[in-house]
């Protein structure tokens, strides 16, 4: 570009004439310029001229016309300085700029115009609110990294088929970092979620059981294969694998994280989405948390938003047996063999069998189930047993 005051040959006289002093000037500008000047003085002829412009007789005579009537002037296109009729107030802008600054910083473009719509009526395209927002550093930058290619692989058609489970740690809230378990469904994208306090055994089972009195039971559960021998991440995590085979679904472990890549989108999503919704509502503790997870967040705007029709109209979630609790399910068994005295060791202490029974149990397996807090029941062939704790005799110091 180059400024107006430097042409030669006479043209910074006009230009002071045409009312164009002092402006910048494109490169395309200046030379259209310099081949009408030469024309005019009789320099250069109208073929000459019309080929170095690349344009027609017509346009050059209209060219020619245009510099005798506005001078030098005539190179700008008439709407020169004026404002776009669709131009957006300066007020609308800045009262859009305040509430992001004040209310919504953390919010991803998407959301943020979602929300600006949805609770203050405000409605505006998404590129302009993403140029705006660029303007004055508000954006939230997307990490990005290359990727290895994946073959596709089509959704399930049947609600209730697989449901794809994982945990994300995360400062969620209120700066504590907590675990959320969700499951999302292959067919339909519905999410389950709720916050806990680790990625636990007890809490796999708390969110299976609850999804199972929502829905009834899956075919298929897909995770990673962390904690499937009693791994670090998931303790004895076996043990949902066992309580899913009870109710007749299967665990599919992935072998990359890619393959269960609508699961980890979905923590993607909900910690640009959810972490700032949480903030906004001034949500602390995870009582509140969960309570508007269930009740607001998943029913009313995101799987609202996100979920799709599935292919087989069908659910294929089983239905619980009438007379099934879900409580002896999803708990933690583990098994004792019956000495030849009638005793079993539970917690590195003895305990005797105090029901009467009418023949010897010897070597036979018995069942105990453990609930969260610790407290376990023994079972034999399905019914309750009693057992009593045996107080053995401390040796006397050496």
């Amino acid at each position: 570009m180059f400024l107006f005051g430097t042409l030669s040959h006479g043209l910074a006289h006009q230009g002071e004439a045409g009312g164009m002093e002092g402006f910048m000037l494109k490169t395309q500008d200046q030379l259209r310029l310099e081949i009408i000047y030469k024309v005019k003085s009789g320099q250069l002829d109208r073929i000459e001229a019309a080929l170095a412009l690349k344009v027609s007789a017509r346009t050059l005579r209209r060219y020619l016309k245009g510099y005798g009537d506005k001078g030098v002037s005539f190179v700008k296109h008439g709407n020169f300085g004026r404002a776009p009729k669709n131009k957006t107030a300066f007020q609308f802008r800045e009262k859009i700029l305040n509430l992001v600054q004040d209310k919504y910083f953390d919010f991803n473009m998407c959301h943020l115009r979602e929300i600006l719509q949805e609770d203050h009526g405000l409605k505006l395209s998404y590129s302009t609110l993403r140029r705006w927002c660029w303007s004055v550093n508000l954006m939230k930058n997307a990490q990005k990294r290359r990727s290895k290619p994946r073959r596709a692989r089509s959704r399930m058609s049947q609600e209730g088929y697989m449901l794809q489970l994982d945990g994300s740690h995360h400062c969620w809230f209120g700066g504590r970092f907590l675990c959320l378990m969700a499951a999302i469904d292959d067919a339909t994208s519905e999410v389950f979620a709720k916050f806990y306090e680790g990625e636990t055994t007890w809490a796999c089972m708390d969110f299976l059981n609850e999804i199972c009195q929502k829905k009834g039971v899956m075919k298929f559960v897909y995770t990673d294969r962390a904690g499937l021998y009693g791994g670090i991440k998931r303790e004895h995590f076996s043990q949902v694998e066992r309580a899913l085979g009870e109710l007749g679904a299967h665990v599919i472990y992935a072998q990359s994280p890619e393959g269960k890549g609508r699961v980890e989108r979905l923590f993607k999503t909900l910690q640009d989405r959810l972490v700032a919704e949480l903030r906004f509502h001034g949500i602390s503790d995870i009582d509140a948390a969960n309570k508007y997870l269930h009740e607001v967040y998943l029913p009313q705007k995101h799987n609202l938003k996100f979920m799709v029709q599935p292919q087989n109209p069908i659910s294929g979630y089983r239905p619980l047996a009438p007379k099934l609790n879900l409580n002896e399910v999803f708990c933690v068994k583990h098994y004792r063999v019956v000495g030849k005295d009638h005793t079993v060791s539970i917690n590195a202490e003895k305990w005797i069998i105090a029901d009467k029974l009418d023949y010897s149990i010897a070597r036979q397996k018995l069942e105990i189930k453990f609930d969260k807090y610790g407290a376990w029941q023994a079972y034999f062939a399905g019914k309750p047993i009693k057992l009593i704790k045996i107080h053995q005799a401390k040796r006397l110091a050496a």
